[in-house]
């Protein structure tokens, strides 16, 4: 299953509403001198961090410099501009539709994702020399454009993990809670623990951390730069290392808008097929 694994943005993409201002982060590099916080709730503070996503639907287009390193060196970085459309339903779906739009060569990769609400992630792409389309609710596989999961596509799905406060960090002048997260019993993942680097001063996550079964980092996104826009946090520029892949993709937002009330139509098989047949 080929799908455009971006929207960990979604751990990370969008947030919700909090200060307006512009914070930047430059190489968020956490300070190991924390203080412990084990008298802190952590229920609280992960409830704040989820509803700061509080838009009903939104349209973002993105830039993604991918990076790929082997034996001999850094390649040249390639170049990728996409659009999500995503939308939230009352009875507790969650719709993205990721749209290639250069290089022309990638459409045959738009992608829709269906996060339903006991959680499990669908995802479906349009295969135009046969007519037919691939599904997969697969939440380990990492066939995806960037060599993300499904579960990276669903914002990170923390309901997945219980989680505690490990201690209070600095990650770059913003202090944290250092949010230690173990996958729940019962519930899927690659990833079996989850550390979140969650601001004290407005609950959004400046960095996170995806281990594996080996409890080696898998995953390490940093959040570079947020702004306000129309009232919601967002995050502009942003990098995720795939140490496995040994990928660095660097994403930045060109354009972002909220509560457009998209039409249900874009979320649609039929839909995806048109766009990827253009």
């Amino acid at each position: 299953m080929v799908l455009p694994a971006i929207a960990m943005l979604l751990l990370f993409t969008a947030c919700g509403k909090t200060h307006d201002e512009t914070a930047s982060i430059d190489k968020a590099h956490s300070n190991t001198s924390g203080s412990r916080s084990t008298a802190i709730d952590a229920a609280p503070v992960i409830e704040k961090y989820r509803a700061l996503d509080d838009s009903r639907d939104s349209t973002i287009k993105l830039r993604a410099a991918i990076n790929s390193s082997d034996s001999s060196g850094l390649d040249a970085p390639r170049q990728i501009t996409f659009n999500m459309y995503r939308k939230r339903y009352p009875d507790g779906r969650q719709q993205m539709l990721i749209e290639f739009t250069s290089p022309p060569e990638e459409r045959d990769r738009d992608g829709l994702i269906t996060v339903f609400p006991d959680a499990q992630v669908e995802g479906v792409r349009y295969v135009q020399s046969t007519d037919s389309y691939i599904t997969t609710r697969d939440l380990s596989g990492e066939d995806a454009l960037f060599g993300l999961t499904l579960q990276e596509l669903a914002d990170g799905q923390p309901e997945r993990y219980d989680f505690t406060i490990e201690r209070e960090e600095s990650v770059e002048g913003t202090e944290c809670y250092r949010a230690e997260g173990k996958l729940k019993p019962g519930s899927e993942s690659k990833f079996p623990r989850l550390v979140l680097f969650i601001s004290k001063q407005n609950n959004s996550v400046v960095k996170a951390e995806f281990y594996d079964k080996s409890n080696q980092i898998a995953r390490d996104l940093v959040v570079r730069k947020a702004e306000m826009n129309s009232g919601h946090w967002t995050r502009v520029q942003w990098t995720i290392n795939n140490v496995a892949r040994r990928k660095k993709i660097e994403f930045e937002a060109l354009d972002v808008g909220y509560d457009q009330n998209l039409k249900d139509s874009i979320f649609t098989r039929e839909y995806l097929k048109k766009i990827a047949s253009r």
